[in-house]
């Protein structure tokens, strides 16, 4: 596979500004008839009635559909929900069927549980790179669809990214293993706030998505895909052969790269 020449519109349009994260709301858990939760510290149950729950350390509490509210945990802390650890906020919202839980998280801190659920992270950092800036873009984007309703921007499943917060609880040893990667956090954190270019480029991708080889009438075949639309599996290939993430996102999205900034 041939090296692609770096378009100057591919180029990364840096700024002096901070680059900026924005919120995500993610369906967790539920809805379900109850939900059993817990916290790795000491917090707060706020109800929207007003209500205030104290929530001891690592001691389950029953969540049921009258009891709408928020539970905010800073620094180090997580929320246990099911057999996973997340971090940052849980909002508890009465759902058709029950009670839901979403996890409100900034985009970087979501990055960190989905890269390396989308893409292996023992793979080439640029393909990581590659793979945190399409999730970034596909998560800007939802925020904006409201496909899911008013409660929730994103499931936590195939049907938008695969995300299990930052750890996994063993119910039997009763020990917690992280499920985020340090190669996938260098990935996200050394394209913090970049998304692809503004427009109807979503930053959709699959494992496989190339559906011909189109000879460049130089010796090298180029995969092609059915829109714009990242192939995993060929993408880690790029990176093994040398190419940047700018080299790999144009290959496949034809779009400049922009970086959310602080204003």
């Amino acid at each position: 596979m041939p090296r692609l020449p770096c378009c100057l519109g591919a180029l990364l349009l840096l700024s002096l500004l901070p680059a900026r994260a924005f919120p995500v709301r993610v369906l967790v858990e539920g809805p379900s008839p109850v939900l059993d939760i817990a916290v790795s510290a000491p917090a707060k149950l706020v109800l929207d009635n007003g209500k205030i729950i104290p929530l001891e350390a690592l001691k389950y509490q029953r969540i049921t559909p009258d009891m709408p509210g928020i539970i905010t945990l800073k620094n180090a802390g997580y929320i246990l929900l099911g057999d996973r650890w997340y971090p940052n906020t849980v909002r508890f919202e009465p759902l058709k069927g029950g009670i839901g839980a979403v996890n409100w998280v900034d985009s970087e801190t979501y990055l960190r549980g989905v890269v390396p659920r989308e893409m292996p992270a023992s793979w080439g950092l640029q393909g990581l790179m590659a793979q945190a800036i399409a999730a970034r873009t596909y998560a800007y984007g939802s925020r904006f669809e409201h496909k899911w309703g008013k409660y929730y921007d994103l499931v936590d499943d195939e049907r938008d990214q695969m995300y299990g917060g930052l750890a996994r609880l063993d119910s039997k040893t009763g020990q917690s293993t992280p499920l985020n990667h340090p190669r996938a956090d260098q990935a996200v954190a050394s394209t913090k706030g970049v998304i692809l270019g503004k427009g109807d480029v979503r930053g959709f991708y699959r494992a496989e998505a190339v559906i011909n080889w189109v000879s460049d009438g130089k010796g090298y075949f180029i995969p092609k895909t059915s829109g714009q639309m990242m192939d995993q599996k060929v993408t880690g290939k790029m990176a093994n052969q040398g190419m940047t993430y700018i080299e790999i996102l144009y290959h496949w999205y034809k779009t400049p790269l922009y970086r959310l900034t602080e204003r």
